[in-house]
């Protein structure tokens, strides 16, 4: 039975009578006050310690009352590898996947609300097979009712997968007009009344709202209209803010009746950073927004937070964190896997070269641009000089160089929106990706349907990387005047790279090789991109 199950008609679980949490279920990077970073670092450590001593200790419990899909999922995004946390000999990756295959298994016995989380999970893992099956079994149950209609208490269930596959990416998906419909025809609309611009559930004659489901539906509903286009939309969105707005207390918390109010102050958090907005905007009468909460309040002195000090408040404080650092939503920033690709930063504290550079011409421009944390090598210790730079991975290189903000929930929906093969993009290249295409970094390839591809996993040639550094070069230093291609193969310099490659051997960022050809269509590898990347910076 999930959690909401559990709830009396008001939306407070039987088993939690003293203090209990709500249920909730995304990547612009928030410029916090100066204390910002150092408040909420700590906060993220404790809360990442509190769930692996959960785990080490009880084991995986797939729910958001204890270590499982869900709390993996927020933990991949913070860059934790709690993959290979054990217990009992079962890591928690292991236990994971078993738990969501065995999720599939039961079908129709599993709520939505669990296999939207199982799929998030799944799909940061990269495990396609299981994700897509997931994807497939939540489609199936769609109706004009949500994905289940279990009576009064359905919402607690529908509003969440909503939002989870809000923040996997994956809303459009499902039927987004069914999607629409449901939230729209669920919204509170009684005017004159405290619970006006609400959702939550109806028993009889009394209606309870709920601070979760309210800002699930506004933040799904961002997510089906996020160039605000949808009048009606926009203001039922605009009627669950004020709602959220009006229940925030003298400390700066936000609390709805019997609410914990650690979980209602991180969904306020989590909502304004996906809409756009500062986190620390909603003031208190005494001054105090929900970021002075978090930071000063709820942190309890052994270790856990808030009024409940369970598994959920840890995994809703590490949410809110991540949302400040603009890694919340859609999963901003986030390091591939050991075994996801080439750029996680594997290098030991004070390492500064590795064992297959030494004596190679790059190795300079490669310490250099390790020092600067753009960068990095394989878990072996080596760098692979001469291995080729896929796409995905020029993205993220560009992306460490020149540090933008980070990836809104905004930013992902135009990802996907974009390219057609966006499904195929890691977890952990999504966010460069993103943050490149807005901005217009990267292109994609038109396909005979009209229809743009990204092609990550291509290998970058000369003439590609050219064009991209004359984009980063304009950008940051207006118009340059190509030099003339003097190079004795510049005839088989295509017509479209031409004037980049003017732009950027101008400014000395890409040149020619000892016998004055160009080689557009040579394929860069990883010492040729470091050279680059280096002159580049020094342009910049």
């Amino acid at each position: 039975m999930s959690t909401r199950q559990a709830f009396h008609p008001g939306g407070r679980p039987a088993a939690l009578a003293t203090a209990v949490c709500l249920i909730i279920g995304l990547l612009m990077l928030l410029v916090v006050p100066a204390w910002g970073e150092a408040a909420v670092s700590p906060l993220m450590d404790k809360a990442v310690q509190f769930l692996q001593h959960d785990y080490l200790k009880n084991g995986l419990l797939n729910s958001e009352m204890g270590v499982g899909s869900y709390a993996f999922y927020v933990l991949r995004q913070a860059g934790v590898d709690a993959g290979a946390w054990t217990h009992q000999g079962v890591t928690l990756r292991e236990a994971v996947v078993k738990a969501v295959r065995n999720d599939l298994d039961k079908g129709g016995e599993i709520r939505a609300k669990q296999l939207a989380q199982d799929l998030a999970a799944m799909q940061a893992l990269g495990e396609k097979d299981l994700a897509g099956r997931l994807l497939q079994a939540l489609k199936n149950r769609q109706t004009d009712r949500g994905f289940e209609d279990i009576g009064p208490l359905s919402i607690y269930n529908n509003m969440p997968a909503f939002d989870f596959l809000s923040r996997a990416g994956m809303l459009e998906q499902i039927n987004i007009r069914l999607a629409r419909n449901y939230i729209l025809e669920r919204q509170y609309v009684k005017e004159q009344n405290a619970r006006y611009g609400s959702w939550g559930s109806q028993d009889g004659d009394q209606y309870y709202a709920d601070f979760m489901a309210t800002a699930e539906a506004v933040r799904t509903l961002h997510y089906l209209d996020p160039q605000k286009k949808d009048l009606q939309v926009q203001q039922a969105i605009q009627n669950g803010l004020a709602w959220m707005q009006k229940q925030q207390k003298p400390d700066g918390s936000f609390m709805a009746g019997m609410d914990d109010p650690v979980i209602d102050t991180a969904e306020v958090m989590v909502t304004l950073k996906t809409l756009g907005m500062d986190p620390t905007a909603w003031k208190s009468g005494p001054g105090k927004s929900a970021v002075d909460y978090l930071r000063d309040k709820s942190l309890n002195a052994d270790g856990s937070f808030g009024t409940s000090g369970n598994t959920m408040d840890a995994i809703w404080v590490l949410w809110a964190c991540l949302a400040l650092e603009g890694k919340a939503g859609q999963p901003a920033q986030l390091q591939p896997g050991p075994q996801e690709g080439p750029t996680r930063q594997t290098q030991p504290a004070g390492k500064t070269t590795f064992k297959d550079l030494q004596g190679h011409w790059a190795e300079g421009a490669v310490k250099r641009l390790l020092q600067m944390g753009v960068v990095s090598g394989y878990p072996d210790g080596t760098f692979k000089p001469e291995g080729q730079v896929t796409r995905y991975e020029i993205a993220s290189l560009m992306v460490r160089l020149l540090k933008p903000a980070g990836a809104s929930g905004q930013d992902l929906f135009i990802l996907d929106q974009k390219f057609k093969d966006s499904r195929d993009i890691p977890q952990w290249a999504r966010e460069a990706v993103a943050v490149a295409l807005r901005e217009g970094l990267i292109a994609g390839y038109p396909q005979e349907d009209g229809a743009l591809v990204f092609k990550g996993e291509d290998p970058v040639s000369r003439a590609e990387l050219a064009a991209v550094m004359a984009r980063i070069i304009k950008k940051k230093g207006g118009e340059v005047r190509p030099k003339e291609l003097d190079f004795t193969d510049a005839g088989q310099i295509p017509a479209w790279a031409q004037e980049a490659v003017g732009v950027a051997y101008a400014q000395g960022v890409a040149g020619g090789y000892p016998d004055r050809t160009f080689r557009a269509e040579r394929k860069v590898t990883r010492a040729e991109a470091a050279a680059m990347l280096l002159r580049l910076a020094e342009v910049l």
